[in-house]
């Protein structure tokens, strides 16, 4: 579950102002060693970065509509842990205060963490 997390919050990093650093990014390749790995760990890994980025993408596009969270700015640089503890400090306040909501889009819930925590600012 934890990878889950930390995959779409990189998916959704595709979608803010912030480039990502190429030597972080996951090539193709990376992609394919993982798909193709027998043990239970890469195979996770690749389903789980799959379902990353294609809930990424459809929250890319509900935002870019106008619909749910505002759009994240991230600032550059920002750490993989850094996002995951941001994400998960949420998750313990809010599914604990509100249980039910823990039923909701993970990708929906993180896109409105990153969105509130790291808001675009408008020109003045």
């Amino acid at each position: 579950m934890r990878s889950m997390f930390i995959a779409a919050a990189l998916a959704l990093a595709f979608f803010t102002t912030v480039p990502v650093p190429a030597q972080e990014a996951m090539t193709a390749d990376d992609l394919q060693m993982l798909c193709q790995g027998t043990d239970h760990v890469s195979r996770n890994a690749c389903r789980i970065y799959i379902l990353g980025v294609t809930q990424g993408v459809s929250l890319g596009i509900s935002i870019a509509r106008g619909k749910g969270a505002g759009r994240p700015c991230v600032p550059t640089g920002i750490s993989a842990e850094s996002l995951e503890q941001t994400v998960k400090t949420r998750l313990g306040k809010d599914l604990g205060d509100h249980p039910a909501d823990g039923t909701h889009d993970a990708a929906g819930f993180i896109g409105a963490v990153l969105a509130e925590t790291y808001p675009c600012l408008k020109p003045h």
